[in-house]
């Protein structure tokens, strides 16, 4: 029966770099790195090439070590022990010196080829990871935009009547309601970090494009595209994106105040 030595040659380079950093257990390490105790076995054993990117970077955080040391430490042939240079000696006399040449290539070759694949495997590794990386952070951006969509959604009766409403105030510094205007503020300033502009000031007047002005009902029908129009209620660009069109009305010839 192989001893436990035999069976898990990497367990010394484990411990050392538990002990690096804190770890007092294999079950401390597989809880800490929400792995198994069978995924801490394949590392003991060097065939850590056999667990998934997840786990292995995972690992490589509770260890405080980098992923490519984790697979360069515990990939490969198990480690050897240092021979004996007497018996080496007397084996190397024995030997002829055609026999030592072809040894010693046939070793060279296989540490070149054992090296050439585990850097191949590990550079695999790393851009897995990295693809990985970049698919969280894509994911987790849009699911900060899908929440802030949502937002904007169920504001979008105060957003339309937010400028109108400030607008008032500020041309009425008698008007009851001008003390709400500091309270308004923080949700000026929130739709600013969310990158929320509107899309022109109200009172403001432009030539009517229907892809971003809509009319309103009573004017529906006599107003064609680059006609002057008013804005009457605020529209809005979230980025640049149409978040909702303002809601306009035609100036009329003899119009030269906002009504």
């Amino acid at each position: 029966m192989a001893s436990s030595k035999d069976s898990f040659p990497y367990t010394p380079q484990l411990r050392s770099l538990m002990q690096q950093a804190g770890i007092p257990s294999f079950a401390a390490l597989a809880q800490q790195a929400g792995v198994s105790t069978w995924q801490i076995d394949q590392m003991r054993r060097g065939s850590v090439l056999k667990l998934r990117v997840g786990a292995i970077a995972r690992l490589s955080q509770a260890l405080d070590t980098s992923i490519s040391n984790l697979i360069a430490t515990f990939s490969g042939s198990p480690p050897v022990a240092r021979p004996d240079l007497q018996s080496t000696s007397k084996a190397a006399r024995s030997e002829s010196p055609t026999t030592l040449q072809n040894t010693t290539l046939q070793n060279t070759t296989l540490q070149n080829t054992t090296l050439q694949n585990t850097t191949l495997q590990n550079t695999t590794l790393q851009k897995e990871y990295e693809r990985l990386q970049r698919q969280f952070e894509r994911q987790t951006a849009e699911a900060v935009q899908s929440c802030q969509r949502a937002a904007l959604l169920q504001l979008e009766p105060l957003l339309e009547k937010l400028p109108v409403f400030l607008n008032v105030i500020e041309q009425n510094p008698d008007f009851p309601a001008r003390q709400l205007v500091p309270h308004l503020r923080p949700l000026e300033r929130l739709l600013t970090d969310w990158n929320v502009t509107t899309i022109a000031p109200i009172g403001s007047e432009a030539g009517y494009d229907p892809q971003k002005h809509e009319l309103m009902e009573a004017s529906r029908t006599a107003v064609q595209p680059g006609d002057r129009i008013r804005v009457r209620f605020a529209g809005y660009y979230w980025g640049d994106r149409l978040l909702f069109r303002a809601k306009v009305s035609p100036v009329q010839p003899n119009d030269t105040h906002p009504s």
